[in-house]
């Protein structure tokens, strides 16, 4: 009775080089799109960020019984922090109590959390004001303790992204995360409340 033998083949050269061809015409189509889905991600989690940021501004004012500081900074924020100025358009946020006392400035020991923008993405761009305090009724005040007379937006986005964010704050308090891409009316839509100049589409302005 004559064993059958099992022969082992592998691969041959040919085979290889077919396989690695494949693979890398596959990589050379996906990454265009991975490289966009990354840069929306980026944009869209730092705006979900910010609008968390807020929130937890409002809530914290509202717990406490003071107002608190939802602020833009170049700076590091830490809660070892000396100063923490704040800054129109810039990256990184704080939040801090403040004394209504004495002209909204910042109380010692008051610093609450932070963010710095570089965790997700330094390509990512904020403007927006450089504070809004929020009061123990839950009110929106500028930075001398005034009441604001609009919506407070924020805009974030990324050079080469195809999508930009905007978040907002109403004179009540409200907060909204919002795609200036959405057709207006629609739950996500920036307008009507919003305009397209106060959130413009990604690549339509800064």
């Amino acid at each position: 009775m004559l064993n059958s033998v099992r022969r082992l083949r592998g691969a041959t050269l040919l085979e290889l080089m077919v396989t690695v061809s494949i693979v890398a015409i596959l990589m050379a189509v996906a990454m265009p799109s991975m490289q966009v889905w990354i840069q929306r991600n980026s944009v869209s989690s730092a705006a979900e960020v910010l609008q968390n940021g807020l929130r937890r501004a409002e809530s914290e004012a509202i717990r406490r019984n003071v107002p608190v500081e939802f602020l833009l900074t170049s700076d590091i924020p830490s809660s070892t922090a000396t100063s923490i100025t704040a800054a129109a358009n810039a990256g990184n946020w704080a939040i801090r109590v403040v004394d209504s006392a004495n002209s909204y400035k910042p109380t010692a020991g008051g610093y609450v959390a932070g963010f710095y923008l570089k965790d997700i993405s330094s390509a990512v761009a904020v403007s927006g004001p450089a504070s809004v305090i929020f009061s123990g009724m839950a009110r929106v005040l500028d930075n001398t303790g005034t009441p604001v007379s609009g919506y407070q937006v924020y805009r974030l986005s990324r050079s080469g992204a195809d999508k930009a964010f905007c978040v907002f704050v109403s004179q009540g308090g409200g907060i909204k995360m919002c795609d200036p891409d959405q057709a207006s009316g629609t739950p996500r839509a920036c307008q009507p409340l919003l305009t397209a100049a106060q959130c413009p589409k990604a690549g339509s302005g800064s």
